[in-house]
């Protein structure tokens, strides 16, 4: 799930002008839902996170998103007390990213949980 307040600040982060981080941001927060039971609608509510299925920007949006967490994944995975899996240990792999799926990989002692909760 994906925080809104997040998805502004990476944008920002990666260097998108506030005008279109404005504009994509508008397109996202704007969401009503409405719950169907029996097939008949039961009102509208408002969306307060996530993306969209469907709609055409939502994968980018994702794909930015994944980035963001790699490059914080292996930053963290520098750190003196992080310690990687020991049949990842050797090729230093931290992670694996496909599509909508994601696999983080580290040895689980207390200090490497807390790094990987930190990213």
């Amino acid at each position: 799930m994906v925080r809104w307040d997040f998805l502004a600040e990476m944008m920002l982060g990666f260097g998108f002008p506030s005008s279109f981080t404005q504009l994509v941001m508008t397109c996202v927060t704007t969401t009503t839902f409405s719950v169907k039971v029996s097939g008949t609608g039961h009102g509208y509510f408002e969306g307060k996170r996530g993306l969209r299925q469907g709609d055409p920007i939502s994968p980018l949006l994702f794909v930015m998103v994944m980035e963001y967490l790699s490059r914080i994944l292996n930053r963290m995975s520098q750190l003196p007390d992080f310690r990687h899996h020991p049949l990842c240990k050797r090729q230093k792999l931290t992670h694996l990213v496909f599509a909508d799926d994601l696999m983080i990989f580290y040895k689980a002692n207390d200090s490497s949980v807390k790094r990987v909760m930190e990213a």
